[in-house]
């Protein structure tokens, strides 16, 4: 069994199954699959769609009501309540779950996730990929590389369990009054010292392009494992404000997201600000950007889901 571990409330629902649908599109075993959804408030409606989405897919899928109302409002910030609950993931999985892999809700994946636990972990904790331009690591004590992002994670929940995560998260936002930018990230750098490095290609994200693009120096020893990744990316992360939902996206795989999206019981739920006149000089600039940024992928993803007619309980 293949655990997969993601979080929502009602605002990201949809997004959480883009992610599902984009992962067992890719699976080469997706009967293999169970996602694990721990819900922040969830309505009866939500868990009736997802649950009869998946009585016709091969993957199956476990709905867990989850809160934690220990700490303040101001402790998640932008992120809100939902985004916190992994950090209790070892309380709400049954315990025969040992190695899972946690996957935030604004990315796609183009790889089989089995082949994620795949990696030897070196009797590491938790595996993940290394943060790319955009935060300070130096504000945490930490060089750029050894900061990872924490969107991609295969945790070993007894490694997990052992560190207090709830605890440790807990006394780091008061210890910096809660004005961490990336609150659990943050404090998941800071529990996680001995953290195993993944490639670059199972959490890709935007930076990786213009790091290519502009020989970034102080990524020079990575610029291989970059480029391969930009090239045969196998979790695309669409970090940054603007998010695939937001018309106002540049992201030059958008597309690929937003064709996942509608391959669930959701409808498109895209914003549509009004663009100034300086925003639409920016996108028509970036046309020719992205066009060559988007002819890197040297694959084509799979982009139907397999049928599947589960057996009716008797």
């Amino acid at each position: 069994m293949i655990t997969v571990v993601l979080c929502s409330d009602e605002g990201y629902v949809d997004k959480a199954a883009a992610v599902m649908a984009s992962t067992i599109c890719h699976s080469e075993t997706p009967e293999a699959l169970h996602f694990y959804l721990l819900g922040y408030n969830l309505s009866a409606n939500t868990h009736q769609q997802l649950y009869q989405w998946f009585s016709s897919l091969p993957a199956s899928l476990t709905v867990i009501e989850a809160e934690n109302n220990s700490w303040p409002e101001l402790a998640f910030g932008r992120f809100g309540p939902a985004a916190m609950l992994r950090l209790g993931m070892h309380n709400w999985l049954p315990m025969s779950c040992r190695k899972v892999i946690y996957l935030d809700c604004d990315l796609v994946v183009l790889d089989d996730i089995a082949n994620l636990l795949s990696f030897d972990m070196q009797n590491a904790p938790l595996a993940c990929v290394a943060n790319l331009q955009g935060t300070d690591q130096s504000r945490m004590g930490l060089d750029y590389r050894n900061y990872f992002n924490s969107g991609v994670l295969v945790v070993d929940l007894a490694g997990w369990k052992a560190r207090n995560v709830l605890d440790q998260v807990e006394q780091l936002l008061k210890q910096h009054d809660y004005t961490l930018d990336y609150p659990d990230q943050d404090a998941l750098n800071v529990i996680f010292l001995d953290w195993h490095r993944l490639p670059m290609r199972w959490n890709m994200q935007p930076y990786a392009y213009a790091a290519v693009e502009k020989s970034v120096a102080h990524y020079a020893d990575w610029q291989e494992e970059l480029d391969h990744a930009t090239r045969h990316p196998a979790i695309i992360h669409f970090i940054g404000s603007r998010k695939l939902w937001h018309a106002n996206s540049r992201h030059p795989l958008a597309d690929l997201y937003r064709h996942y999206h509608s391959l669930t019981p959701w409808q498109p739920s895209i914003r549509y600000p009004s663009p100034s006149l300086q925003q639409r000089l920016k996108h028509a600039l970036s046309w020719f950007k992205n066009r060559r940024r988007r002819q890197r992928l040297k694959f084509v993803p799979v982009m139907q889901l397999p049928s599947h007619k589960k057996d009716s309980p008797t």
